[in-house]
């Protein structure tokens, strides 16, 4: 059965409140791993209306993931974290750029791309944990 509009609004309203209560407790790695759970869950969504043929720019979905990698960006602690976190800086802003390509083309493989890369960073992540 396709995903519509309302079972994807009712999804993601579950997912954030569920969100909200396992971030109370979190320390700050696995805050991080809840927003790359998010950014994976919202770049899903977006390759899986591609797929359906549902325009996807000005959507929820697409405006979560920018706004993820852009505060995981501004978030990188750049005096502490040296050369990795200029790394980091490189690949969110390079994962933003191929989000809008994505989201500009309407491209289910465009998306399957940046999800590939978002999953091997939230796995290094993980096995902070």
């Amino acid at each position: 059965m396709p995903a519509t509009a309302s079972i994807v609004r009712a999804t993601g309203t579950y997912r954030r409140l569920q969100q909200e209560s396992r971030a109370e407790g979190a320390d700050p790695v696995e805050l991080v791993a809840m927003l790359y759970d998010e950014l994976e869950t919202a770049v899903g969504v977006l390759g899986s209306m591609a797929r359906q043929g549902q325009r996807v720019s000005a959507t929820d979905p697409a405006h979560r993931a920018r706004a993820i990698l852009i505060g995981l960006d501004a978030n990188l602690d750049h005096s502490a974290g040296g050369d990795v976190a200029a790394a980091l800086s490189r690949v969110y802003r390079s994962m933003r750029r191929k989000l809008d390509e994505a989201i500009a083309a309407n491209h289910e493989d465009g998306f399957a791309e940046v999800l590939d890369g978002i999953r091997t960073i939230a796995e290094a992540w993980r096995q902070l944990r």
